[in-house]
């Protein structure tokens, strides 16, 4: 593990309130290859896109539990969040998947009433959004906010302690968890500031994105954080639009080719039923224009309708776009033909050198972060980019990252003894997986009265200090080499301590 990594502790520990005692486990995935996120246009090619997996769980141990039979201090589950990281030649994109609490955060000792759970979202996403940043390349956090009741642990609407917002609050509170980073870079000049436009070049900065189907410009500022009150109103943070020539390389083409299609996402779904309207041949030789929607904005009035989006409930679509040094918010999104621009200019972060090769296989299941592999500029036009920062406490291979969460998702959080047992056998699983005996970081709080301390800008540079045990010999277990039974995550709705695991994918246990 690299220092980078045992760098979101301390970045964790700036934002805890002093005392607050968690145990973070950080995996990935190796990347693979992915189909692409926009369609393509008519008579083009899809473009070359690469994914990774993190996901992040803290734990607390709880004053009662004492140790385990194996001698380490009990823990229960609090939080868990799934993010999908997909790179292009030209954006990166970080997708938030999956979020959700257990309800057991109360066990803490004077459990401060600051939010947890939404400064560890907020950290752990500012983690990944500064190790994933590419010279002369966009970056957007993307995520869809829907109240649901359980998501990464079935069972836990159980549990009376567990708190879950309804659709207005969940939106408020995303966009309050993403506030943070967004301030962490510099308004883009306004209408008026035309002569500030070289000085922008010099830094990066970032604008946030909302639209809430059904809902019109004024009431869509109320979901806006209380700090958009005071922004400038000629360079505004918050905006009620969808950044369309941030995110696709042919503003012009037809609806269907301008939307992101994210796994298990409404917006993916209702695509995919317009798609059913295209002739045969009709998305490569045609126009791809559907029959019925003919207009992104259409297509955005008509998601109000969707099962998803109606039903007497809200939900929200936010991004965060970061331009980085040399490209403005004003530059459209290069085409995958036209390639990257050449930024001499551009400082390139400490956290961006890729991992990258043309001969390995990226698929290949990496257990360290130590492998060596061929360092090649982050701007050449590649869509492989797996920077050797942020790839948490242990890398799986794509099947053993299935098969941790898979696994999780077996699991019961129904009241706080199950819960203990479920993570017990969660992080067992996990350390198996990564052939380690033990996997994880300890973290203490540090932040006086629970007060928000923004972390440091980037990441430190790469060592290798692993906080794992290496497992004996014969403690190793064999894994499966056989792909795990597939499962359907759900809707992308996401509030840790907030979402949904659907119905179908939780296997209950008995109470006895």
């Amino acid at each position: 593990m690299s220092k980078v990594d045992v760098d979101l502790g301390d970045a964790l520990a700036k934002v805890l309130p002093t005392g607050v005692k968690l145990t973070i486990r950080h995996i990935s995935s190796t990347p693979t290859t992915s189909t692409a996120l926009f369609a393509p246009s008519p008579g083009e090619e899809a473009e070359p896109t690469f994914y990774e997996n993190h996901f992040l769980s803290a734990s607390i141990a709880p004053a009662d539990k004492g140790k385990s039979d194996g001698g380490v201090e009990a823990e229960i589950i609090v939080f868990g969040i799934e993010v999908l990281v997909y790179t292009t030649a030209h954006l990166t994109t970080i997708f938030v998947s999956k979020a959700d609490s257990t309800g057991h955060l109360h066990l803490l000792n004077a459990a401060p009433k600051s939010s947890i759970l939404r400064h560890l979202t907020n950290t752990f996403l500012s983690f990944l959004v500064h190790t994933h940043q590419r010279p002369g390349v966009r970056l957007v956090v993307s995520l869809f906010a829907r109240a649901q009741n359980q998501y990464l642990f079935p069972g836990s609407i159980e549990n009376a302690e567990k708190h879950v917002l309804d659709d207005r609050g969940l939106i408020k509170w995303w966009c309050r968890a993403l506030d943070p980073i967004l301030r962490e870079y510099e308004p883009e000049s306004g209408s008026q500031e035309q002569d500030k436009k070289h000085e922008e070049s010099a830094r990066s900065s970032a604008t946030a994105y909302l639209i809430v189907p059904s809902c019109d410009k004024f009431e869509t500022r109320g979901f806006f954080p209380p700090t958009a009150k005071s922004d400038d109103k000629d360079r505004p943070r918050w905006l009620n639009a969808y950044p369309l020539s941030q995110l696709c390389s042919h503003p012009g083409a037809p609806p269907r080719c301008l939307v992101p299609r994210f796994p298990d996402d409404p917006k993916t779904r209702f695509l995919i039923d317009l798609d059913d309207e295209l002739p045969e041949n009709g998305a490569t030789e045609g126009t791809g224009q559907w029959r019925s929607v003919r207009s992104l904005d259409q297509f955005w009035e008509m998601m109000s309708f969707r099962q998803e989006c109606s039903a007497g409930r809200l939900v929200g679509f936010l991004w965060l776009v970061i331009n980085p040094p040399g490209v403005l918010n004003s530059n459209p999104m290069l085409s995958s033909k036209s390639g990257l621009t050449e930024l001499k200019d551009a400082p390139k972060p400490a956290s961006s050198a890729p991992i990258t090769s043309q001969d390995a296989n990226p698929s290949e299941s990496l257990k360290g972060s130590g492998d060596q592999t061929k360092v090649q500029p982050a701007n050449d036009g590649s869509a492989f980019y797996w920077p050797q920062t942020g790839r948490g406490h242990a890398v799986l291979s794509e099947v053993d990252y299935k098969a941790a969460i898979e696994f999780l998702l077996e699991q019961d959080f129904y009241n706080e003894e199950v819960s203990t047992a479920s993570t017990n056998a969660f992080n067992n699983k996990v350390a198996a997986l990564a052939d380690e005996l033990w996997i994880g970081q300890l973290v203490v709080g540090k932040a006086a009265n629970g007060e928000f301390t923004k972390p440091a800008p980037g990441p430190a540079a790469i060592t290798n200090t692993p906080l794992v045990r290496k497992r004996k010999k014969e403690e190793q277990t064999e894994a499966s080499g056989t792909a795990p039974s597939a499962t359907t995550s759900t809707e992308s709705s996401l509030p840790p301590g907030v979402n949904v695991l659907q119905a179908n994918l939780i296997r209950k246990k008995k109470k006895t």
